[in-house]
């Protein structure tokens, strides 16, 4: 049966220094909807900050959830999804990391770098400034369990994409609880979806046949299987 890793949060030590920060989280909706595809998920165990490459051999696709902040991990972890081709779906945080991944490779690998390309991917993103963008009035507050469609808008898929392929449809409802955009300026990512409500948000990129990422929390319910078979495919 393949196994799925899935990429967890990161509350690692902070500027208090409390031992007791010093760990990682899974969502449980995400390991039930990558379960219900019919495979293993697995939590990956970063340690700090970095995975085995050991672990990431074991996987055969991945699933980056949602957070607030990128870690060294989630580079890896894009980087060797896109360098040996298996399948990786990012979902809020992790649509995010396909695009800044994209952006700061293309820098990178135009000022030149020595060793490790994730590493110096990683390196190089603690000297800019974030390349995503703030989004007032987007974002939904947490519902309550069962309650999920109050926190629903519909979202656009662009046709002929990847998701558009997955999906069958041209549009979604998605949860919504990001209030970060990327900027549709990359011209490695292909956009792949529109969020409905006309103020021009990106709702999901795409990389080749394999790299989706969405905006939007399709983990929430059980309504897009869609999206987590994506995974299971060969």
């Amino acid at each position: 049966m393949k196994k799925i890793g899935i990429v967890p949060k990161s509350l690692t030590i902070k500027e208090n220094n409390s031992c007791m920060q010093d760990y990682y989280q899974l969502g449980n909706n995400y390991i039930k909807r990558v379960a219900e595809a019919g495979v293993t998920p697995v939590g990956l165990c970063p340690m700090d900050n970095w995975i085995s490459e050991e672990q990431l051999d074991m996987c055969d696709a991945f699933l980056v959830q949602g957070g607030a902040a990128f870690f060294p991990y989630h580079f890896q972890i894009i980087h060797h999804a896109i360098t040996t081709g298996k399948r990786m779906l990012g979902i809020c945080l992790g649509e995010q990391l396909i695009y800044v991944y994209l952006e700061l490779r293309r820098k990178v690998e135009e000022r030149g770098y020595e060793g490790d390309l994730a590493k110096a991917i990683w390196d190089y993103k603690q000297t800019q400034s974030s390349v995503l963008e703030a989004i007032p009035n987007h974002r939904y507050e947490y519902p309550e369990k069962d309650n999920e469609d109050v926190a629903k808008h519909d979202v656009n898929i662009v046709p002929g994409t990847l998701l558009h392929k997955v999906i069958g449809r041209d549009s979604i409802r998605l949860c919504s609880f990001h209030y970060l955009n990327v900027p549709p300026t990359q011209t490695l990512a292909t956009i792949n979806a529109w969020s409905a409500l006309g103020d021009g948000v990106v709702e999901g990129v795409e990389y080749g046949d394999n790299i989706l990422g969405i905006q939007g929390h399709p983990e929430a319910d059980d309504l897009l299987p869609e999206f987590f078979e994506f995974l299971v495919k060969d």
